[in-house]
């Protein structure tokens, strides 16, 4: 059995888990943004809000949109879940 701990309840202890560093809710934000410069060439904030309006969607894995899906798959980094 695998024991899960909550976040929000108690964080856990970095300790237990060797050479895995845990980022702040402001070092995940300021990654994704970085990313999101570096991938789509747009500040994290703007790519947020055109995704919430539906301008993009998750693409297919095609090599055209490899971009796109890398950004998708770090939303939960800006605190957005990928549905």
């Amino acid at each position: 059995m695998v024991a899960t701990k909550k976040h929000e309840e108690e964080p856990f202890d970095q300790d237990e888990f060797p050479g895995i560093r845990f980022l702040t809710v402001e070092e995940g934000y300021a990654y994704f943004d970085r990313r999101s410069r570096e991938l789509l060439d747009i500040p994290g904030d703007e790519f947020l809000q055109r995704w919430d309006a539906g301008e993009f969607r998750a693409p297919p894995d095609a090599p055209e949109d490899r971009k796109l899906n890398r950004l998708v798959m770090l939303l939960p980094f800006a605190g957005r879940t990928i549905a």
